[in-house]
Order: C-alpha cells, then structure tokens, then sequence
C-alpha cells in the first residue's frame, strides 16, 4: 500500500464516523452534502449582517444535516434490529 491508499481509507473512516455505513452510494452521498455545506457556507459569508450570516447556517446548514444524519441513523438502526430479530429467529430453530 502506498501513502495514498492510507490517506483515502483514512478519510473514508473518519467520513463513516460521521454517518453510520449502509449501503452503495452513501459516499456519493457525503459528497452532495460536503457541496451543499460548502455553497451556504458561501452564501453565509456574502451577507451583510451577522444575523442573516447566522441564520443562514442554521436554518440551510445545520437543520438539514442534521435531519440527514437523524434519518440515516434510523434506517441504520432499523436494519440491525431486523438482522437481530432474524439471527435470534435462526437461533431459536437449530
């Protein structure tokens, strides 16, 4: 392996830290939201007054990501108890 390859699994670790892996596509899915932190952030930096700066990271930035993060972890969460409820299922028929 080369310093490249550590840096990318690196990244990709600390990237899953943040919302739990699941399925295909969910590193497409942090790049959409990196993007989109990234553009209000940028429309937060072009207002005149504090307080538009601010409500604009919270109600464009910080809201969604959150409500994001919430419903991912869900499905998340409802995936492993359904693969609890099914090993317990297994269990119980050996």
């Amino acid at each position: 392996m080369h310093d490249d390859d550590l840096q990318v699994v690196y990244t990709r670790r600390l990237l899953f830290r943040l919302f739990p892996k699941n399925s295909n596509g969910c590193l497409i899915m942090y790049m959409v939201l990196i993007g989109w932190l990234y553009v209000v952030l940028m429309l937060a930096v072009a207002q005149n007054s504090l307080w538009a700066t601010f409500s604009i990271l919270f109600f464009l930035g910080f809201l969604p990501t959150l409500f994001i993060a919430r419903m991912t972890r869900r499905k998340w969460r409802k995936r492993q108890e359904l693969a609890r409820e099914q090993a317990k299922q297994a269990k119980t028929l050996e």
